[in-house]
């Protein structure tokens, strides 16, 4: 029996069969949410598990306090009953005429009731309502039966049902309410839990003096925390990945003012000692010194450019929810996968980072001007020196000052870049490139009901409620615990499974062994009826981005191999190119080096060559950040180092290549590889054609160096039969993008990874890692994660990332077999 100044704590009400019976009795009635738990004790004067109420007495003698019924599985808030007046009889009279009160039955799983209660030790069952009871002065039951009600019809109030009453008519009561208790004191909060099995206590007459109902309290509140300085248990949140810090930001800088030294001086000498160096002819050290080592240059920082972008994308929306400023869609519409390649991107300037938007903007300009300008800056001039005339090297003037201005805005976006993260507070405790990163961000979070049946949704960021949003470490309201992770400041603990949304699709098929679909049965009228299912295949399999879809690929594959043929058909008919052909364009150099032929054949080979490899890039990009999804798809599940915690788009071009070798993801290696190759297209393309004067004839023709035009053609080559591994394959189509940070939370917001033990609150990523990769108690020797359908905490089937076994239940559901799209 428990003791009188016991609280009454409800968590769960398992309502598998609801039923409504009228009896005559004035009573009232207080629910929870299903979160909570009721005891499984069972009732020995019904055969039904049946929710009682208290009885409303006739008269008023002075409050006592009587035992409650025994409550298990208790949270930190609970559902507490506030006391109400009883008689001291036995009896305790009939209902009046007219009044009628709702007793409310389950299904046989689980008991939960609320004996009334009186002054002797006799506990009265539920079904014994002839006791005679009046209405209690200034105490309204109809918010505790409204609010009972609301929990026995939720599921049928999401779907958009109403509930008729008993009358006949429809319930006026609102069916998306988000209210706590309105101050009728439903939650308390207690901090000494109840036995956990006990039998269901006698009522005792009490002579204590009464005591005061609970009072209403707020649910417990999300609020921003300071960890004790120093302490090991809470790492600083400053860590900026390598390619930020101000080391590797000063080195690049040094290099971007060292090419604008070498362009300068350049075009100085030039103007001011007759040209350069003397011409030695086509080829040999001093034309691979003016013709092509200035491109290399500028792909080399083109590419660690490449490196610093894709760190900025990764790690922006974290830096803007630690910095607390009121932005309230950085986790739907910023991206988190580099996109500035040949267009330009906004988006930062868009979400309040002028600093980052600003050097992107001048990384785009650079990357797409500064190795078809290099490969145009030196040309060969007549020059007469000490009365004899020679063929001499020089700089172009104009090419040359435009190329310093160039880089110098690029020094300039580099140096914003570097005030922006020097001493900058991002909010991390280490670099976020891979999926496994963003568990131990999200495993408390409050927002994660926003994202309830978002892993089917067509686009994430439409779907999810937009919230001001921070990263730090955290505390409830009058708790002392320190929590890291993503929430809404002054904002509830909020569960998905507490509050159902109005974004549920319908309702669930009851085990994943009883739905099946026979593809070869589905026509084009069908996909919108399995559109919104769990177990549609449509669903599952499609979203691929633009640039990869079958039709793009199909023309991408079409047009390479058209032009390359067209190409080299051109180049090789009639010794075209080995011949050399007319420059059809003015070739005397201008006073400041200009030579309008020299000018043309160098810049357009060179850029087409530049935006062939620019528009491999983000390909590269989209394949990187799609292994690892990929990977989870096998039928027998993946090892967290191939999956969860592959890190492809956080890792150098070179660096990717060997570890995919490694990892036998030869597709992503080979694409990664030609990320860097198809740079040798605008290196070649701008350094290959130069007018030359040909003395036999008597003319100007444009002469190719047959060695760079042959090593061009065999680029090209490989650029076209690599456009043949674009087809992306049924493995990497997925429900919707990944290119955001919700849309990758739509993949673990019910995963039971984020209630975890083995993973809970790491401090390191080597500490995580070692959690990944360590099998769990009770599975098998290696732990291995899947991406398919599994139960989630909330006990219902999602499409998400799990491990792939767990004990006591079926292995996860990766569906295979072939479709067509």
């Amino acid at each position: 029996m428990l003791p009188s100044s016991s609280r009454v704590s409800l968590r769960t009400v398992s309502s598998s069969k609801p039923q409504l019976q009228h009896t005559e009795s004035r009573q009232s009635v207080a629910a929870s949410d299903d979160y909570y738990s009721f005891s499984d004790h069972t009732s020995s004067t019904s055969s039904r598990h049946t929710m009682g109420r208290y009885a409303t007495p006739d008269s008023y003698p002075p409050l006592t306090r009587a035992s409650t019924p025994n409550v298990t599985n208790l949270s930190r808030t609970h559902l507490g009953v506030p006391e109400m007046p009883r008689t001291m009889g036995r009896g305790g009279g009939t209902p009046r005429p007219g009044t009628a009160s709702s007793t409310v039955r389950f299904g046989e799983d689980r008991i939960a009731q609320i004996s009334p209660r009186s002054d002797t030790a006799v506990q009265r069952a539920p079904s014994d309502s002839d006791s005679r009871g009046a209405p209690t002065p200034g105490l309204d039951d109809g918010p505790y039966i409204r609010f009972a009600i609301d929990q026995l019809t939720r599921d049928e109030e999401v779907s958009g049902k109403g509930r008729e009453s008993a009358t006949g008519g429809e319930n006026e009561y609102p069916v998306d309410r988000r209210v706590w208790d309105e101050g009728l004191g439903y939650f308390t909060r207690s901090s000494n839990p109840p036995p956990t099995s006990q039998a269901p206590p006698a009522v005792v007459r009490q002579s204590s003096p009464p005591r005061p109902a609970p009072a209403s309290v707020e649910p417990e509140m999300f609020e921003p925390a300071e960890p004790p300085e120093d302490s090991l248990l809470y790492p600083a949140l400053d860590y900026v990945p390598v390619a930020l810090r101000p080391v590797s930001l000063g080195i690049t800088i040094v290099c971007c003012l060292l090419m604008i030294a070498g362009v300068a001086f350049s075009n100085v000498w030039s103007s001011r000692h007759d040209g350069l160096w003397d011409w030695q002819g086509l080829g040999g050290k001093r034309y691979f010194l003016f013709q092509f080592l200035p491109q290399i240059l500028a792909a080399l920082i083109t590419i660690w450019t490449f490196v610093i972008q894709a760190a900025v994308y990764r790690t922006m929306p974290f830096a803007i929810m630690a910095s607390e400023r009121p932005l309230d869609q950085v986790l739907q519409k910023l991206p988190v996968l580099s996109r500035n390649f040949l267009l330009p991107d906004w988006k930062h300037f868009q979400h309040g980072e002028p600093l980052a938007g600003g050097f992107l903007i001048v990384v785009w300009l650079s990357n797409l001007l500064s190795m078809p300008l290099l490969s145009c800056l030196f040309q060969a001039k007549w020059y007469i020196v000490d009365g004899q005339g020679n063929w001499r090297w020089t700089a172009v003037q104009a090419v040359g000052w435009t190329l310093v201005g160039l880089y110098g805005l690029l020094v300039i976006g580099l140096v914003l870049l570097l005030m922006r993260f020097a001493r900058s507070w991002t909010g991390l405790m280490w670099d976020p490139s891979s999926l496994a990163d963003l568990i131990p961000l999200i495993q408390r979070s409050n927002v994660l009901h926003d994202y309830e049946n978002t892993e089917t949704a067509v686009d994430v960021g439409s779907v999810v409620t937009p919230r001001v949003l921070r990263l730090g470490y955290w505390r409830l309201t009058n708790q002392l615990e320190i929590f890291y992770g993503i929430g809404e400041v002054d904002a509830p603990i909020r569960n998905p499974s507490l509050h159902q949304s109005d974004k549920g699709r319908e309702k669930q098929p009851h085990g994943m062994a009883k739905v099946s679909f026979d593809l070869e049965q589905q026509t084009a009228l069908a996909i919108d009826d399995l559109d919104h299912q769990l177990y549609s295949p449509f669903a599952r399999h499609r979203w691929m981005v633009w640039f990869l879809r079958n039709t793009s690929v199909t023309v991408w594959i079409v047009t390479a191999f058209a032009l390359f043929i067209a190409f080299v058909v051109v180049s090789f008919a009639h010794n075209a190119i080995q011949g050399g052909f007319p420059p059809r364009l003015p070739t005397l150099p201008s006073t400041g080096a200009f030579s309008s032929s020299n000018f043309l054949y160098s810049f357009i080979p060179a850029l087409i060559g530049n935006l062939l490899f620019l528009a491999w890039q983000p390909v590269d990009v989209y394949f990187r950040a799609l292994q690892p999804l990929v990977t989870l798809t096998a039928p027998s599940g993946a090892t967290a180092e191939k999956s969860i915690l592959l890190s492809y788009p956080a890792c150098l071009p070179i660096e990717t290549t060997a570890l995919a070798l490694l990892n036998g993801h030869y597709r992503v290696a080979w694409i990664s590889l030609m990320s860097i190759l198809s740079a040798s297209l605008p290196i070649l393309g701008g350094g290959m054609f130069i007018a030359l004067w040909y003395p036999d004839d008597a003319n100007v023709r444009i002469t190719a160096l047959m060695p760079a035009f042959y090593a061009l053609v065999a680029f090209c080559a490989l650029y076209t039969i690599s456009t043949l591994f674009l087809r992306p394959g049924r493995a990497r189509f997925l429900p919707h993008d990944l290119s955001t940070l919700a849309d990758l939370t739509s993949f673990l917001y019910q995963s039971p990874l984020l209630a975890d033990k083995l993973l809970r609150e790491p401090r390191s990523k080597a500490d995580l890692v070692t959690r990944l990769v360590t099998a769990p108690p009770g599975e098998r020797d290696t732990s291995l994660y899947g991406l398919g359908i599994y139960v989630g905490r909330d006990g219902r089937e999602h499409l998400g990332i799990d491990r792939f076994h767990r004990p006591g239940r079926a292995d996860m559901l990766i569906t295979t077999g072939v479709m067509k799209y």
